[in-house]
């Protein structure tokens, strides 16, 4: 898989929370990891600054965004284990990236358009 940064928190772009789009046709968002809080083993949950995704501001809450009330949002997808991208991510410690299919997040389709 290949991807590319469309948005991040900071000035280098991967060493904090940040959003890319794969050549999948899928987002990969890197942040904190949540553990305990997965579906599945081949699934997890990362929280990012709501100001990295301002597009979901009012947007309600499902089973894969929540929420926190303090600022973020929690979002539930695939852990990435592509060897590549986790090479490209480059994941701090406590870090983690999941990857989400874009039709689970419409409002960000003019990032990438």
């Amino acid at each position: 898989m290949r991807i590319c940064l469309l948005r991040s928190t900071c000035a280098n772009g991967r060493t904090c929370p940040n959003i890319n789009i794969s050549d999948r046709g899928t987002y990969v968002i890197q942040g904190y990891e949540v553990p305990g809080d997965c579906g599945t083993p081949q699934q997890g949950v990362v929280e990012v600054p709501l100001r990295l995704l301002p597009e979901l501001a009012g947007r309600a809450a499902c089973a894969d965004i929540r929420f926190t009330g303090y600022g973020s949002v929690l979002l539930r997808g695939d852990q990435v284990d592509d060897p590549v991208v986790l090479a490209e991510l480059d994941l701090p410690t406590g870090e983690s990236a999941v990857e989400i299919k874009t039709s689970r997040l419409p409002e960000l389709a003019g990032l990438h358009a």
